[in-house]
Parts: structure tokens; sequence; C-alpha cells
């Protein structure tokens, strides 16, 4: 493999996401020869490329099957409305944490609060990349019997939000079905994993 080296990055475009012009150094394991190569990148620095994504589980009762709180959401990618999970960029504004940031993408978003947040990977990981040309890294999480939230926060101007409960079968076949974007994707498939650890599903 060869050996690779960011040796200066500038601001291509700038608005809510930032374009980068990345220019690293490709340097040949076995010749010793250096190619400069540019590459696009993309990021949010505004949120310390930091965002978080919370599945909000509630647990069955004796009239209900076990749930989970899902949004649909206008996704201006695809250009089309999507299921998700909330989610959200660390703003070191108004966030103390990124458990915070979870806390208030679980209000802003699925209108909900309180519960046991579960974090799904190690403190000391840095959050999983979203995709290979993006800076940004997200931190999935799982909220156990949230209940509404009489104050929620505000959402942005461009969030355009439908809250929707799901049951498990449901949930499964649109997490497995590919309706999820991918951050949703493996936060749900990982707290899948946690809930069925503890007998929950």
């Amino acid at each position: 493999m060869p050996k690779f080296e960011l040796i200066e990055e500038s601001v291509a475009y700038k608005r809510y996401l930032t374009l980068f012009d990345r220019q690293v150094r490709v340097t040949s394991e076995k010749t010793g020869q250096a190619t400069t190569l540019a590459y696009d990148v993309i990021g949010h620095p505004r949120c310390n490329f930091r965002f978080a994504v919370v599945l909000p589980f509630h647990t069955a009762s004796k009239d209900t099957d076990a749930q989970v709180t899902m949004i649909r959401e206008f996704c201006q990618g695809p250009n089309a409305v999507c299921y998700n999970l909330p989610t959200g960029g660390f703003d070191p504004a108004k966030h103390t944490s990124i458990e915070d940031c979870a806390r208030a993408e679980l209000s802003e978003e699925a209108l909900l609060k309180g519960g046991e947040l579960v974090r799904l990977i190690p403190e000391d990981h840095p959050g999983f990349a979203e995709v290979k040309w993006c800076a940004n890294r997200f931190v999935p999480f799982l909220v156990i019997d949230p209940h509404v939230d009489p104050k929620p926060g505000a959402r942005d101007a461009e969030e355009f939000i439908e809250v929707k409960r799901v049951g498990m079968e449901e949930f499964r076949n649109l997490n497995d079905g590919g309706d999820l974007m991918l951050p949703s994707m493996v936060t749900a498939n990982l707290a899948l994993k946690y809930l069925e650890k503890r007998g929950f599903v």
C-alpha cells in the first residue's frame, strides 16, 4: 500500500456544508516515487465534523408490542422523502457533549425526551466515517423508553419531518429494504444487536 500524506487543504465552497480541495501526496512503497493528487472532501467544520444518530425504542407492555419511533423527512440528496432515525450535528455552541447532541436531536426531531441513553460504540471510538469522501463521523445511540417532550427543541427551517412509531417487523423491513440513510441503518443494526442481548426483542 502506498504512503498517503495530506500536504494542503483549502476551502473550495462553503454554505451549510463545506467542500474542501485536499491535496494528498501518494508515495509508492516499491519505487519511492511520489505523486500529488487532488480530492474533493465534504465536511461540516461548524459541527467539528461530528454528528449523532439515535434510535428511540419503546419496550413492550401488556397492551402494545415493542416499537421504534422513526422520522420521515425530505432528504435533499436523493430528492425524496425517506425514513430515518433522529440525526443531527454536534454544535459546540449548544451541546456540551455528543450525548447532549443526541438528546437534543431526540427532542427536536422525534419530540421525545428522557429514557436510558446507550452509546453503541466505546467512549474512545472516534465515530464511524459517514462515507469515503466525507470528513464527518457519527456516533450511534439507542434510547430506551423515552417519553413525549412537552416542550421540544426547535427544528431548523429546512427540516420537513413527520414522526411515526412503527412495530418491530415494519422497522426491520424498512431497515433491510434500504429505505433508511446509511448512518441510520448502521445505528439500527447495532441497536437491534444490543436489544437482543438484553432480551427486549
